[in-house]
């Protein structure tokens, strides 16, 4: 950068033209920022494009935030996806849950108001895996869903990750059955595809009767693949804990300022702890806590815990369940006071009374498998049987054994 040449006065506000011996850039302060012509003209035609979009068409602008998100690895981003949903609905824009069948790639406007989610939104399921699906469907059953994708793209945790969310449901299995015996049903559908064909012939999977997950777990491992539930709504997966008369958004929303609201129930979608910088405060350098708080309908508002209520919190989690801790998906029972600030309508959390704990994803995931005993006959190696299929009749007894696991990269 050149040297300033001068400092001109252009009017009464701190801001100055500055000319600098530059021949590309001319740089201008304001407020204490120095910053380049150039680049503060593109971020003002920018700004004003957003602006016209998100005015115009705020549903189509959210979209493509929320794309944008999807695929962004920021600290923050899980945060930003939930604030562009909530922005949404309150657009009136339904959002279901992802669809083997139907869901793109990414999330997708079907209609005015339906918001159908993205194959990309689950953990563990990758674009190359959703690229094959989408050129294979639609699966009239989970045999044929089953034979016909890549399993060196579409592996097991991602057809666990599927069926966690619900995308499987259509087949006529539960959740349960299609997580922990996909890898088993893969290698015995591989073999018994050498001799049949998959196309004409159903492969029985003599699938285990198990008690499937309940809804807490189905509500729990959706919110660990998806970020977010469709099963059903939270006053189902916290059991009791909403099951009595409480306080919710709406009835905070229509009171007036400062008045007293108990019990509120709700659950912590969003948090984070800072200290107050304003040397004037009282509470000068001590920390608090925003939180977005969830009631029992999927209303939500934002509550603010003061330095003094905050260690209170704290201590209080930690004499009602001493694993606890404030954070993500926690339920409280609490009471507080009504602040309307600017137009914006919250809650300040005064007093704490109790708490339940977010559902648990089930035990138990790990994968499992049906021994099928061979018939005397598969038992015997004929004689003009060849080196393959020698091998493969070992190989197959003595995964069904339990004596060897097989590798979820088959070959198609």
């Amino acid at each position: 950068m050149g040297n300033i040449k001068h400092v001109k006065q252009i009017n009464d506000y701190q801001t100055y033209d500055i000319e600098v011996n530059h021949q590309d850039h001319q740089f201008y302060l304001s407020n204490g920022v120095l910053t380049s012509n150039s680049h503060s003209i593109l971020y003002s035609m920018t700004s004003y494009k957003t602006a016209y979009l998100k005015g115009n068409y705020p549903v189509e602008f959210l979209l493509a935030n929320l794309m944008a998100e999807i695929k962004s690895n920021a600290p923050d981003a899980k945060t930003n996806i939930e604030k562009i949903k909530k922005e949404m609905r309150s657009h009136k824009v339904h959002i279901q849950a992802p669809d083997l069948n139907r869901s793109q790639l990414t999330y997708q406007l079907i209609g005015e108001n339906i918001l159908l989610t993205g194959l990309d939104a689950l953990k563990f399921v990758s674009d190359d895996a959703i690229n094959d699906i989408i050129a294979k469907r639609p699966f009239k059953d989970f045999q044929d869903f089953m034979s016909r994708v890549d399993s060196r793209k579409v592996r097991a945790n991602t057809i666990q990750a599927l069926a966690a969310a619900g995308c499987l449901d259509q087949f006529g299995l539960t959740r349960k059955q299609i997580f922990l015996y996909v890898s088993d049903y893969r290698k015995k559908l591989q073999v018994w595809s050498k001799k049949h064909n998959s196309a004409e012939e159903v492969f029985i999977y003599p699938w285990i009767e198990e008690q499937d997950w309940s809804i807490s777990e189905k509500y729990a491992l959706e919110h660990f693949y998806l970020g977010e539930s469709f099963i059903c709504k939270p006053r189902d997966a916290y059991g009791y804990f909403f099951e009595d008369d409480h306080k919710t958004v709406k009835d905070i929303r229509k009171a007036a300022n400062k008045v007293h609201m108990a019990p509120v129930k709700g659950i912590v979608r969003d948090f984070f702890e800072f200290k107050v910088k304003k040397e004037t405060s009282k509470f000068y350098g001590k920390a608090m806590a925003k939180a977005t708080i969830e009631d029992k309908d999927g209303d939500q508002i934002s509550c603010t815990i003061f330095p003094d209520g905050w260690e209170k919190v704290k201590t209080r989690i930690q004499e009602i369940n001493s694993k606890a801790e404030f954070g993500n998906g926690i339920a409280l029972s609490f009471a507080g006071s009504v602040n309307v600030y600017e137009d914006n309508t919250g809650i300040i959390l005064n007093e704490l009374f109790n708490i339940q704990t977010s559902p648990a994803v089930p035990v138990d995931l790990k994968a499992k498998k049906v021994n099928l005993k061979l018939t005397k006959k598969d038992e015997k190696i004929k004689p003009e049987s060849s080196k393959e299929e020698i091998l493969e009749t070992i190989e197959n007894h003595l995964y069904d054994e339990g004596l060897i696991e097989i590798s979820d990269e088959i070959d198609d």
